[in-house]
């Protein structure tokens, strides 16, 4: 009977947690999903895995019948009278951290190889008992993080009294993951701690006094206690071991909750993944490349030439006498998937054309080299041809000549080169070496216009199962406002322009660094003046990108007397270009800052890497997935 009525006793208690664990986890994401609203991801809960407590019961081999545990009876018995609200959310919380843990793969590669755990405290622990963690620790499956067992309580004993110990100090710490540690680690985290202004705190187990190692249980509340005394007032977030003999070295991230922590760990995998594997350059080379290598090799030096490459300038020019100019350049051209072949045509000429435009000289002539693949058929030629003839009589441009033909190893069309020139007065050009101290600044669009233009178009459906099918439709037509050439023979028009430049690669933030560094002046820019449409907004966000160092093609920048600022943005309204003040040119060289929406001031600087480069490259490998 006494069997029986521990039994009984086990299925009740067990069954009512059952409930209060499904229940909480469902009541703890919905609320999740009300604070921090729709752009956040929240794992759906898989009801079959439900975190319920394991099974209180043991079999005793010596009598061959089934007993209740005497660490079980105190588990059932403080199960009973534990606050119950403070479990249903410990629960609920440790099941959506451990389901955006399993989601991260880079955060295999940091688990030591003793494995990892989650652990998450009461408030007030008294032991282990009080602690909720992963029976079987975290390990590692097929490449992913994997939980070996459910969470419950008195699952960890190392993680957990580590944890006590740092709580019984810093109440607010409620949670924490310990992860793997070396030299080349440490060195991340020094780094990164200092970026994110987190507490980073080394502890050396070489100075653990030899009566703590001798004694089972005692190292790790010493280590607590380290962690304490060299954190001071200021709470630990990230503290490492070393000098262990014979012990893996180990680190240890800590917060106030699972899933805060979950998501710090992964952002730190993530970038720890960036740091010793940086993903391969898209785009063009680097400032310090160009500087050091392309220019001191330019063939013969001449003369007549006036205007040579230089970072930031979009145009040579070349003096060819009678008091005249050749105003020239070049660009690649490529398609993008989705868009249709006609604006393939369409943006060889503009794309072309806005980098004479922006030397303050109308576009005259241009050659192009069309390279398709084998197999392109007749009507697709026909299109990109006739969409370039198209464009160019727009722009009153002459195409003289260029090269058409079929090469292997091409996965669609692609403009090899589209050179656009003019003939121009030597008085009668600028460039962006032209601004002075005392001129505005102005920016026509806003940032991230082809980044958002042609992110909506490759990921259209995606954007409209989140967001208002008007508001992806302006983000799709954006694309038709990748030129510049109107933007900048209408500023010319209006007098007073200095300086002008398109911010194509490493968006408005490169672009008004290069000019600052060609003009060899000081900047201060302040993003809360940019023009800023919902629907760049909108992409932006969706896709993690910042707009003000994404690619820009159709964003015009402008340094201009202030004299003039008011007529030259009265005139680009007038023909429907939106355009704004954003920031002055400064004689303070070594000062070339920009104000941030949210307060914080960075430097003006060339981005290593365009965000648009990875999202355009997820997009393609998306696009082919559902073709295939």
């Amino acid at each position: 009977m006494e069997i029986v009525s521990c039994l009984l006793r086990f299925t009740i208690v067990n069954a009512q947690m059952h409930m209060k664990t499904i229940v909480g986890q469902t009541l703890y994401q919905l609320t999740l999903v009300k604070t921090v609203g729709r752009a956040t991801s929240v794992p759906a809960i898989n009801y079959s895995e439900a975190f319920i407590p394991e099974p209180f019961i043991k079999v005793c081999s010596a009598h061959g019948r089934t007993s209740i545990s005497e660490e079980s009876n105190r588990r059932i018995a403080g199960e009973r009278t534990m606050n119950e609200d403070e479990t249903v959310e410990m629960y609920g919380k440790m099941r959506i951290a451990l389901d955006i843990i399993a989601e991260c793969e880079e955060f295999a590669a940091i688990i030591p190889e003793v494995r990892t755990n989650l652990v998450y405290t009461r408030k007030d622990p008294k032991d282990k008992m009080d602690v909720l963690a992963v029976d079987g620790r975290i390990t590692v499956v097929d490449g992913r993080p994997h939980a070996s067992g459910p969470a419950r309580f008195g699952a960890s004993s190392h993680m957990a009294r580590f944890l006590i110990g740092i709580h019984n100090e810093f109440p607010s710490v409620r949670a924490g993951i310990d992860f793997a540690n070396d030299p080349q680690l440490t060195k991340f985290l020094e780094e990164y701690c200092l970026k994110k202004g987190w507490s980073l705190i080394g502890i050396d187990r070489s100075k653990e006094p030899e009566e703590i190692k001798d004694q089972e249980g005692l190292s790790v509340p010493w280590k607590a206690k380290e962690v304490a005394k060299i954190a001071g007032r200021k709470m630990p977030k990230i503290a490492y071991e070393s000098g262990a003999i014979g012990k893996e070295p180990v680190s240890a991230l800590l917060g106030e909750d699972p899933v805060e922590i979950a998501r710090e760990i992964c952002d730190l995998a993530k970038a720890y993944k960036a740091y010793v594997s940086p993903p391969a350059k898209v785009g063009k080379i680097g400032k310090e490349v160009f500087e050091s290598f392309l220019l001191n090799r330019l063939g013969k030096p001449n003369e007549k030439v006036v205007v040579p490459p230089l970072t930031g300038v979009d145009a040579a020019v070349i003096d060819i006498g009678n008091d005249n100019v050749l105003v020239i350049a070049e660009d690649p051209i490529f398609a993008i998937p989705g868009f249709p072949l006609d604006f393939f045509g369409w943006a060889t000429v503009h794309i072309g054309a806005s980098d004479i435009a922006v030397m303050g000289v109308a576009p005259q002539f241009m050659t192009y080299s069309l390279l398709m693949p084998p197999g392109t058929c007749d009507d697709d030629l026909r299109t990109i041809v006739d969409a370039i003839h198209n464009a160019a009589n727009e722009l009153e441009i002459s195409i003289v000549g260029g090269h058409t033909g079929y090469y292997p190893g091409l996965p669609s069309p692609m403009i090899g080169g589209v050179t656009v020139f003019s003939i121009a007065n030597k008085e009668r050009y600028v460039t962006p070496t032209g601004a002075r101290p005392g001129d505005n600044v102005i920016l026509t669009k806003g940032p991230a216009i082809e980044t958002a233009g042609a992110l909506a178009v490759m990921r259209r459906d995606e954007l409209l199962g989140r967001y208002d099918a008007k508001l992806v439709g302006k983000a799709v037509n954006l694309s038709n406002q990748m030129s510049v050439v109107k933007d900048a023979l209408l500023a010319i028009e209006a007098g007073g322009v200095t300086s002008m430049h398109d911010a194509t690669e490493g968006g408005v933030i490169g672009g008004l660094y290069e000019i600052a560094n060609a003009s060899n002046v000081g900047m201060e820019i302040d993003e809360s003046k940019f023009v800023y449409p919902d629907e760049v907004r909108m992409v932006c966000e969706h896709f993690g990108i910042d707009p003000v160092a994404a690619i820009a093609e159709g964003s015009l920048l402008i340094t201009a007397r202030p004299s003039h600022s008011k007529a030259i943005i009265k005139r680009l309204n007038e023909e429907g270009i939106e355009a704004s003040v954003i920031g002055r040119i400064t004689n303070e060289k070594e000062t070339r800052k920009m104000k941030r929406r949210d307060g914080s001031v960075v430097d003006l600087s060339i981005p290593d890497q365009d965000p648009f480069w990875p999202v355009f490259f997820e997009s393609l490998s998306k696009m082919a997935g559902r073709k295939s």
